[in-house]
């Protein structure tokens, strides 16, 4: 007999409750941070700096460790939630006020 193909929703289950996961969720967001930062030092032709290539790492981590916890929540397939993560890691402390400006406007006053 042979094994059902394992979907994408029992991939994301066995790497969340493994940790391997949410590594892999990390390493998206700081690969796309540091695209971003790549990016904005070939447009403004500054010169490389560790020191903002480590922020950018911080920002963008977080920003993709916040989004892959909200798509975890929302139910999103591992594939989509890798994406999303990437993404929000290359637009980091934008994703953060995006996601800040959403918060903010659905808490009653």
């Amino acid at each position: 007999m042979t094994p059902e193909p394992e979907t994408s929703s029992q991939i994301s289950k066995i790497l969340a409750e493994s940790g391997f996961g949410y590594l892999w969720l990390v390493v998206l967001a700081v690969w796309g941070g540091t695209a971003n930062y790549i990016s904005r030092l070939k447009k403004s032709k500054a010169a490389f700096s560790v020191i903002e290539l480590v922020g950018e790492w911080t920002i963008s981590g977080f920003a993709g460790v916040v989004t892959a916890l909200c798509c975890y929540s929302m139910g999103w397939d591992w594939y989509l939630t890798a994406a999303a993560t990437g993404i929000a890691g290359h637009m980091g402390g934008r994703a953060i006020g995006l996601a800040e400006h959403w918060f903010t406007n659905r808490i009653p006053r």
